[in-house]
């Protein structure tokens, strides 16, 4: 953990813990467990951070976001819940840039010439004093990003989707449910893609058009692909149906026969990526 809450209830992080100055009566931030916490300085090796002894009182619960590794679905829940709670009020923001013009097939020549000599465009790029990334360019990258790094971190960050707005990254890594809602009540923001998380239930194939069916729960939610990216897409039914994934793209309405349906637009395979739940 590299933040804690202090017995006011303010939360500090590992690089600006003080004992002499904050007090040593630390304690975890989740509300759903606010066990004590011990403080690690760092060395060449590792991180100052926070952690539980594991004796007495000093245990993760199990409803804690720091009991276990969390899957994508649940570090994001945790994330909205910490952020809804107004832990960004009161953390060091961290800042990432949006930057998936790169997965475009349509924009792929001049993006690989801009890129000569970077890093697989797949990295999630490392700063070695924050341990968080830069940028977000791929989905697989999204993936790593909330499967690798703990909740508390994730919660700092705030997105820069450009036009100089940055929102809290659980307000763009959405189930469909949400996706709905905000679309049909015009609460998207302009120009920005989202990333949207369901299971899928089929796929259809149509003369020019492919569509990937989430799993209904409440509303429909559907991936289109049109016919002139079908070239650079590769999954097929077996790879997708019954499997959790995670798609990147604009959202669009359809209100054919008067019914509300939520789309997103893919054009490849590196809209999706597929993930585990536990």
């Amino acid at each position: 953990m590299l933040s804690a809450k202090l017995h006011n209830g303010k939360i500090v992080s590992s690089l600006e813990y003080n004992e002499e100055i904050h007090g040593s009566r630390i304690f975890c931030m989740d509300k759903n467990c606010n066990s004590p916490l011990i403080f690690l300085q760092g060395n060449e090796v590792r991180a100052a951070h926070f952690k539980t002894s594991g004796k007495g009182e000093s245990k993760h619960q199990s409803e804690c976001g720091f009991y276990q590794p969390l899957d994508l679905v649940q570090s994001i829940s945790k994330v909205k819940e910490y952020q809804q709670n107004g832990v960004l009020d009161e953390m060091k923001e961290t800042i990432i840039r949006l930057s998936m013009g790169r997965i475009d097939p349509d924009k792929e020549t001049s993006t690989v010439e801009s890129e000569k000599g970077k890093k697989d465009k797949d990295a999630v790029k490392v700063k070695n004093d924050t341990l968080t990334p830069q940028s977000i360019s791929s989905v697989k990258g999204v993936v790593k990003l909330l499967t690798e790094f703990e909740p508390d971190v994730l919660s700092s960050i705030l997105i820069n989707v450009g036009g100089g707005r940055k929102v809290p990254i659980s307000d763009l890594i959405i189930d469909q449910e949400q996706a709905h809602k905000m679309l049909w009540n015009d609460e998207m923001l302009k120009n920005v893609g989202y990333f949207v998380y369901g299971k899928v239930a089929n796929m259809v194939k149509r003369e020019k058009v492919m569509y990937i069916n989430f799993e209904e729960n409440v509303v429909p939610f559907t991936i289109v692909i049109f016919q002139q990216h079908w070239k650079d897409f590769s999954y097929n039914e077996k790879q997708l149906i019954g499997k959790d994934i995670l798609v990147y793209g604009h959202l669009r309405k359809n209100d054919y026969q008067d019914k509300q349906m939520t789309e997103i637009i893919i054009k490849s395979d590196k809209y999706l990526e597929n993930f585990k739940r536990k």
